[in-house]
Parts: structure tokens; C-alpha cells; sequence
């Protein structure tokens, strides 16, 4: 039986999950979007040929990928339908509403917890979602067998569908998505109000706290606003928290147990990304900035078994950066001496 998939919105997200479903065997995927985007998603291999809501509308599966601000309305626009229909948005509150209200009853949403601060169907690829949570917004109105199904494509795309509460889900992007980039924005205009040259001396550390501060401003400022309520209560602690601290910043004791409180929140956080056996390690391996070098490094790993628990990458410039493994600590001498043998460096952390 053959399936077909619609997508409306063929930027980064939309593209990606374009080429991760014809990976995945969809026999038709098809979208929606302006011309120019469509003639260039259709080039890149993310989409078959451009289509129209109302072809959509006959799909097996659509897949809402516009900008956040345009969803709740799409989804009215896009009832009725008896196709399985899913969104990307960041903020589920207003959409989950917006699909009962529209009737839609094989409508679960959805919001990938992957992405880049680059944008455009030009920045998709199939990889996107591989290991990514990717969390599924159920309600008690939902019928059982969309949600199986939504969640086995989600797991086609090669993440790792996570159910939550429409609301919950949104105060959780709010404190953990929206508004680090908030703060990444207010750290960026306090070091610019100091001296125009203080960001040519910031460390890797601000680099890494700021590097989402040149994110889409059309894409965020959308969010923002979508996600208004919620990230207001998010901000409102954030606030609380931080007049604290200001309280407290001449007590070497009192800043000193607020570290310790950070230090065990991040160990308890690991804990929750990466199995830890107490054994683990991190390994950090300076790279250029060019195609497939990540690539290099993970295949190095994974062809002589051994298992790579998380990673991420710490950037140093526009030319190079770090990529930092988590690995079992008895592993660590022979992946420092395979990555040594290929050329790449690499050093224990911590």
C-alpha cells in the first residue's frame, strides 16, 4: 500500500522531515510552500513536486512545518480532513485548541526537539532527527490509533516520540529553548552596552552561552510570541532567581553553595541524558569546520565498538571547534589512540 505524505511549510524542519520520510520508503511526499521554496526543496530531494492545501487534504499523513504564527490557522484552513495531521511547532497550547475547535480527530501535535539557529530548506537534512526526543502532545481526546501512528513515523524519521502534556510541554520550552535564547540576546546587548569591543575578547564560554543569539529573528520572534504565557511564568522565576543572586554575590559561602547547587542539578541532568555507570568520561576532540568531520570522528568510534553514551560540540570560532564525547572511561585510551592514529586530537575533560 502505497503512502503519501503532505507537508506545508518546506523550510529546515519541513525539508528535513521531507528527506527523512523518502529515506524512510514514503512513496509520494509532496508540499506546500512559495514557489521558489518548493522548486528549490524539489532539487534538494525533500519533496516529490509542489501541491496545494486542498490536494493535502488527501494525503496519509500532513505535516505542519510553517512558521508557529501561521499553524492554529492552517489548521483550521486545512479541516476537513480524514488524513492523520501533525505539527512542528515549538508552542502546542494554541495548535492542540485550534485542531479540537477545527474538528480534526486524527490530529496529534508534535515538536521535534532538533533544529540549528541556520534556517531555509537549504539547511535540511535527512540526519536531523536521528536519536532526537521528539515529544508528542496527546490529549484526553485523542483517538489511540493516531497516536500510534503519528508515533511511528516520528520513529521513521529515527527519533524518539515522548508523550507530554500540551501545557507542560510548553512551560518546559519555555525554561529549557525560549528562554535561553533570551538570555542569549540580554547577554549580547549588556556586552555591546560596555564596549563595542568587548565581544572580540569573550572566551569559549560566552560563545557557548551566546551562540543561539544569531538565530532567525523572524522564526523567534514568532515563538516568543506563541509561547507569551508561558515563557512570562518562566521569566518571572528566572527573575527571582537572579535578584537572589544579586543578593547574595558578596558571600563567598552563600555563591559558593549556589555552585554546588548548579554542579548537582547538571550531574542529575547527565544522569537523565546518559545512562551513567559512574564510569564515564568526557573526551574532547578539536575539529575544523568542514563537511563530514563529525562524521569522521563518530564512524572512527562506532567501527571499533565503541559506544559513544552523548556528545556535543563546543565551539572556539567560526574555523573550529571542539567535539566532546561522552564514552565509558575504559574506553578512553584506545579511542584517544585511534583519534591520535587519524589525526585528530584529544583530551580528557574534568
Amino acid at each position: 500500500m502505497s503512502r503519501s505524505l503532505a507537508i506545508i511549510g518546506v523550510g529546515l524542519v519541513g525539508g528535513s522531515v521531507g528527506l527523512a520520510a523518502r529515506r524512510a520508503g514514503w512513496e509520494e511526499v509532496v508540499g506546500v510552500d512559495d514557489p521558489a521554496v518548493l522548486e528549490r526543496a524539489a532539487g534538494l530531494g525533500a519533496i516529490d513536486r509542489a501541491s496545494t492545501l486542498k490536494e493535502a487534504r488527501g494525503a496519509n499523513l500532513v505535516v505542519l512545518a510553517a512558521p508557529i504564527s501561521k499553524v492554529a490557522e492552517l489548521v483550521g484552513e486545512l479541516a476537513p480532513t480524514d488524513a492523520l495531521v501533525t505539527d512542528v511547532a515549538s508552542a502546542k497550547t494554541k495548535v492542540v485548541r485550534a485542531a479540537g475547535e477545527a474538528g480534526l480527530t486524527r490530529f496529534v501535535g508534535g515538536h521535534p526537539m532538533a533544529g540549528s539557529q541556520l534556517s531555509g530548506v537549504a539547511n535540511a537534512e535527512a540526519e536531523l532527527f536521528r536519536g532526537a526526543r521528539y515529544f508528542l502532545t496527546p490529549t484526553d481526546g485523542t483517538d489511540p490509533d493516531a497516536y500510534r501512528e503519528i508515533a511511528g513515523f516520528v520513529r521513521e524519521l529515527g527519533a524518539v516520540p515522548t508523550a507530554v502534556d500540551p501545557e507542560k510541554h510548553d512551560l518546559l520550552m519555555a525554561t529549557l529553548s525560549h528562554l535561553p535564547h533570551l538570555m542569549a540576546v540580554a547577554l549580547l546587548k549588556v556586552a555591546s552596552d560596555i564596549s563595542p569591543e568587548a565581544l572580540s575578547f569573550a572566551g569559549p564560554s560566552f560563545r557557548d552561552l551566546t551562540r543561539v543569539g544569531s538565530s532567525s529573528p523572524g522564526l523567534w520572534s514568532d515563538i516568543v510570541a506563541e509561547n507569551a504565557p508561558a515563557l512570562g511564568e518562566a521569566l518571572g522565576r528566572f527573575a527571582g532567581v537572579m535578584a537572589q543572586l544579586g543578593s547574595e554575590i558578596s558571600s563567598r559561602e552563600k555563591v559558593a553553595g549556589r555552585f554546588r547547587a548548579a554542579r548537582e542539578a547538571y550531574d542529575a541532568l547527565g544522569g537523565i541524558l546518559v545512562e551513567k555507570s559512574g564510569r564515564n568520561a568526557e573526551l574532547a576532540v578539536p575539529v575544523e569546520n568542514r563537511p563530514g568531520v563529525f562524521a569522521e570522528v563518530t564512524t572512527l568510534m562506532g567501527s571499533n565498538d565503541i559506544n559513544i553514551l552523548d556528545l556535543y560540540v563546543r565551539h572556539s570560532n567560526t574555523e573550529r571547534a571542539a567535539l566532546v564525547l561522552t564514552l565509558d572511561a575504559e574506553a578512553v585510551p584506545l579511542a584517544q589512540e585511534l583519534l591520535r592514529e587519524a589525526g585528530f586530537g584529544a583530551e580528557p575533560q574534568g
